[in-house]
């Protein structure tokens, strides 16, 4: 199965922000990937958390200078192509604007991983944020209280 994408999953506790969007903030209790560093260009930054004792958890923020509106498209036309029935799949809001999240399950069957990604244009691109977990754990309270966080912020 291609799941373009679905981004390499790499990534500070704290993505630096443009002057017109919120900070992203990683969940309580997770740890920053010892990669992660602070990207030259203020328009590019890939970070990552991970759940400890967790492999099969992490959290991604990807800010990237990609249209919204061709990264949804990829997204649905990957999911046409793949067969692909999200669980979700809708419009949000996310700091004044409207964003994007889908959530599908993919991988064989006792493996399953969730994917959730959100999708927030901005003033430059767009940005991913994506949790991927295994299909038998809960949403991470700390995931989503990070996620409303960022989405509830008018920036700064």
């Amino acid at each position: 199965m291609r799941l373009s994408f679905v981004l390499p999953l790499f990534a500070s506790l704290v993505v630096p922000a443009l002057a017109d969007e919120p900070a992203f903030t990683g969940p309580s209790g997770w740890s920053a990937n010892a990669s992660n560093t602070a990207a030259s260009d203020p328009a590019h930054a890939l970070m990552q958390w991970h759940l400890p004792g967790d492999s099969s958890a992490s959290l991604t923020y990807l800010r990237t200078t990609a249209s919204y509106d061709d990264s949804l498209a990829a997204i649905h036309t990957n999911f046409t192509t793949n067969k692909i029935k999200p669980s979700v799949d809708k419009d949000i809001p996310c700091h004044g604007k409207t964003a994007h999240v889908v959530e599908f399950a993919t991988g064989p069957d006792g493996h399953k991983v969730v994917i959730q990604r959100i999708l927030v244009p901005e003033s430059d691109g767009v940005v991913a944020i994506t949790y991927a977990r295994a299909s038998e754990d809960n949403f991470d309270p700390a995931v989503q209280q990070a996620e409303t966080a960022y989405c509830a912020a008018t920036g700064t």
